[in-house]
């Protein structure tokens, strides 16, 4: 059955696989993000489609559309390791959060909130950290924290049908070039033969899960059938990898000449970030079918392409992972 379907944030990385994704379903895909989509090398084929609607709106505004779903993958790329943009990361989770979940009691919608692994963090890590704490770990995961009381308190006061996923990194074709997840940092990297920088001593143990796994995970959320409270799923990779293992497995893919080099560890590194994935396959039947190696031939010859092309994306709202 055809549905109107909304994507906040879908010029952004995995929103747009997303968008890409429900096209191919048969749905009307309204795409709702301040960047142009023109500027996506994977939007660009459909900005004429039929089904597809680019709206340019900051969810952080009030906004309105008639539908039947809303994901919600919205939040600022701008945030990066060395600035946390503490009111921008608030804002957008905070107030975008009321704005969609207004919209989904107004149109009987159902919603899905992409929330982040760092909410695990900000659960684990509030009662030590200091009070004037602003670092971005500590930001985002408080913020997603709060989106995420948002949409229980909405479910149990007005009965909107809401759901979670909790998000761990997430990495493919698609992403900005310059992108500054791991992933990609390190693949440009070695394609331009730079040394790839690593903090510590590379042990930290990582997955990392292929996007279009990620949004068969958040579709099979949409799906799932209603219960009578916030369903919240963790979705993310099966693989466990050291950092250090990842730049060597890159290295040897691409046959780079980088040299790996230890920079100083980072104080809100976790040393173990492994997604709990069981109520993924006991409730949704999913789990990460793209294996790490497969995902990171894809991801280099995507990379080899866009520094090719010279085809460089402007920051907008995308996902945190």
């Amino acid at each position: 059955m055809q549905k109107r379907t909304v994507v906040l944030g879908g010029v952004g990385f995995i929103g747009t696989h997303l968008c890409l994704h429900l096209l191919k379903a048969g749905h009307e895909v309204f795409c709702v993000d301040i960047r142009d989509p023109a500027n996506s090398p994977l939007l660009r084929s459909v900005l004429q489609h039929p089904r597809f609607r680019y709206v340019h709106h900051n969810i952080a505004q009030n906004f309105g559309v008639h539908c039947d779903e809303i994901y919600n993958l919205a939040a600022p790329s701008m945030v990066r390791y060395n600035k946390a943009l503490p009111v921008e990361t608030m804002k957008v989770s905070v107030l975008g959060s009321i704005n969609a979940l207004d919209t989904a009691r107004t149109e009987h919608a159902r919603v899905v909130l992409a929330s982040s692994a760092s909410v695990l963090d900000s659960y684990r890590d509030t009662a030590g950290a200091p009070d004037n704490d602003c670092s971005t770990p500590r930001i985002i995961g408080e913020s997603k924290r709060a989106a995420e009381a948002l949409h229980r308190a909405y479910r149990s006061e007005f009965g909107v049908d809401t759901r979670i996923a909790r998000l761990y990194n997430t990495y493919g074709s698609g992403a900005e070039a310059m992108d500054q997840r791991v992933v990609m940092k390190m693949i440009v990297a070695a394609l331009q033969n730079r040394d790839i920088p690593i903090n510590g001593n590379g042990e930290q143990v990582r997955t990392f899960c292929w996007v279009e796994d990620m949004v068969e995970g958040l579709v099979r959320l949409m799906e799932a059938p209603q219960v009578d409270y916030t369903r919240t799923i963790t979705l993310g990779g099966s693989e466990d990898v050291t950092i250090r293992a990842l730049a060597e497995k890159i290295v040897d893919l691409t046959s780079s000449r980088s040299r790996i080099v230890h920079l100083s560890a980072r104080a809100d590194d976790p040393r173990q970030r492994i997604p709990d994935i069981s109520a993924a396959r006991r409730e949704l039947g999913w789990e990460p079918r793209t294996s790490l190696c497969e995902g990171l031939r894809r991801t280099i010859a995507y990379a080899e392409k866009e520094l090719s092309d010279k085809t460089y994306t402007l920051p907008t709202w995308a996902e945190i992972n």
